[in-house]
């Protein structure tokens, strides 16, 4: 932050209205005791259920460290609120964000040569110790990166292991069709099956339905042809890309048969995700969609010990796309056969047969088990949407940039496991991370991301302009979740009408989303 402050009265009342709590401190104020005479570095962190002891200890630890630079933080949960002065630099104050997603990259500092360094103690870069497909998601347009991520997590459908264990289900899902099978189960046995909670974004089903889009048209198409918006001659971009019947409809196709009135848990289209969750914590429902956080954000709510986490489900559609499978009970199959290879309960070797496979006496083509494997290996994450920046008109930019590379050094790194018991898209160095601690809760989630293969993310960085700043979003902004279970019948919808819908809006849309491109 700069020595001599300017604050304009705007800044000042956002600042007492929001209670900034600062680290070791409150109201915004350093800890005096812990100054250690270094340049200040003021960070703006936006405390969104990952609470603030992480980082109270991680600029504790850092401070100690060393004289140049002392680190402090602003916390709120008000999301816009974190980022209001951003970029101004007539008064803007703060030297790292710690924030949403924030497009605006024309006063951000590349973080290259963070990602490229060594942290002290380290046996590897930053840039090795993070997993690559994150890394593609990080990536701006122009191949440098201005951001990284500091939070978020993976998500999945977290299930009640008493509530399926009463149910009689034995098996996580592997596919769509058997999730539908599986609320058929639980509502057989009284038990509502699933929930959700009222929110512009999707419930946090919208993270799972990006999967079930990667899923089917495959990561290249999801990533460079539909995020691209580039159709096949090149042209970016595109509004047949838009308009074209692909996963995004096969998604649809699919949610129709499981989110509906009666697997849907009353009151989930107009209840907010505390509400909800508290419910699923300590009532009788069988799923929800959530993310690595809620043992942290829940604790003193409910007890996380009950639940598990299911591997997404493959959508059952990608049969489509197979030649040697085309039934749910094959894709089943094969999908158990691909696991137990991927948990080491198998060798490959148990499966091949001439230039394929067989699975349950079943030729498998070596494409179609590639697919499939590709398919199983998607995680959820909204890592990308927890974006860490560094304004460029910061005087403490150095500082800053040690401060980061602190952040992601092994030391900082176990800080942050420690406290929040799950990690980053990231490796130590060397070593493996102590989970003696973590509940099984935690331990599942965690695995669950450590063993998939890709992330998926619909906030990567170098998405065409038309998603970042033109207002584009893949089901054209249409809140057809909760229509899909509405209790009145004449407000519901299918997944035919809302694919309708949606064209409609692209079509209507398209050149207004043009005109909001810089």
């Amino acid at each position: 932050m700069r020595n001599m402050k300017k604050v304009t009265a705007f800044f000042l009342v956002t600042v007492m209205t929001l209670s900034l709590a600062a680290c070791g401190g409150t109201g915004g104020d350093k800890k005096k005791d812990d100054y250690n005479g270094g340049k200040e570095v003021e960070i703006s962190y936006w405390n969104s259920g990952m609470g603030t002891k992480f980082l109270e200890e991680m600029c504790k630890t850092f401070n100690a460290k060393q004289s140049d630079w002392y680190v402090y933080f602003n916390a709120t949960a008000a999301s816009n609120a974190v980022t209001a002065t951003y970029p101004l630099p007539d008064v803007d104050t703060i030297d790292l964000y710690m924030s949403g997603e924030v497009s605006d990259l024309s006063m951000k500092v590349t973080l290259d040569d963070v990602l490229d360094s060594t942290a002290d103690g380290d046996k590897k870069s930053i840039k090795e110790k993070f997993d690559a497909s994150h890394l593609e998601s990080e990536i701006a347009a122009d191949g440098h990166y201005y951001s990284l991520t500091w939070g978020g997590g993976a998500l999945a459908i977290v299930y009640n292991k008493t509530l399926f264990e009463k149910a009689g289900i034995t098996e996580t899902p592997r596919t769509t069709d058997e999730l539908t099978a599986a609320c058929d189960k639980l509502l057989e046995n009284g038990i509502a099956p699933l929930t959700h909670f009222v929110d512009d974004a999707g419930s946090y089903w919208d993270y799972i339905q990006e999967v079930w889009h990667a899923q089917y048209d495959g990561y290249d198409y999801y990533r460079n042809s539909f995020y691209g918006c580039k159709d096949e001659a090149g042209k970016s971009p595109s509004k047949d890309v838009l308009l074209k019947k692909d996963g995004r409809y096969q998604v649809l196709k699919a949610m129709e048969q499981f989110i509906t009135p009666e697997y849907v848990l009353p009151g989930s289209n107009s209840q907010d995700h505390i509400t909800m969750q508290t419910k699923f914590l300590n009532e009788e429902i069988g799923m929800m969609v959530n993310g690595s956080w809620l043992s942290n954000e829940m604790e003193g709510t409910g007890s996380v010990d009950k639940f598990g986490v299911m591997k997404t489900p493959v959508i059952s559609s990608i049969t489509d796309k197979l030649t040697t499978v085309k039934s749910d009970t094959l894709l089943r199959k094969l999908i158990s056969a691909i696991d137990s290879v991927n948990d080491g309960e198998k060798n490959i070797s148990e499966y091949q047969s001439g230039d394929g496979y067989v699975v349950d006496g079943k030729q498998i083509s070596a494409a179609d088990w590639d697919t499939v494997k590709a398919a199983r290996g998607m995680v959820a994450v909204n890592y990308p949407q927890q974006t860490l920046f560094i304004p460029s008109y910061s005087d403490a930019v150095d500082g800053a940039k040690e401060f980061l590379k602190f952040f992601y050094s092994d030391e900082g790194y176990k800080i942050f496991m420690d406290n929040l018991h799950y990690t980053l898209p990231m490796e130590l160095s060397e070593g493996e991370i102590d989970r003696s601690d973590w509940n099984g809760f935690e331990v599942e989630m965690d695995k669950e991301f450590q063993n998939a293969e890709t992330c998926i993310s619909r906030y990567m960085k170098n998405r065409h302009d038309i998603f970042i700043n033109g207002g584009a979003t893949p089901y054209a902004s249409y809140k057809f979740l909760p229509l899909f279970c509405v209790a009145n019948a004449a407000d519901r919808v299918t997944a035919d009408e809302t694919w309708d819908e949606i064209v409609k809006k692209i079509d209507g849309y398209f050149k207004g989303w043009l005109s909001n491109i810089k």
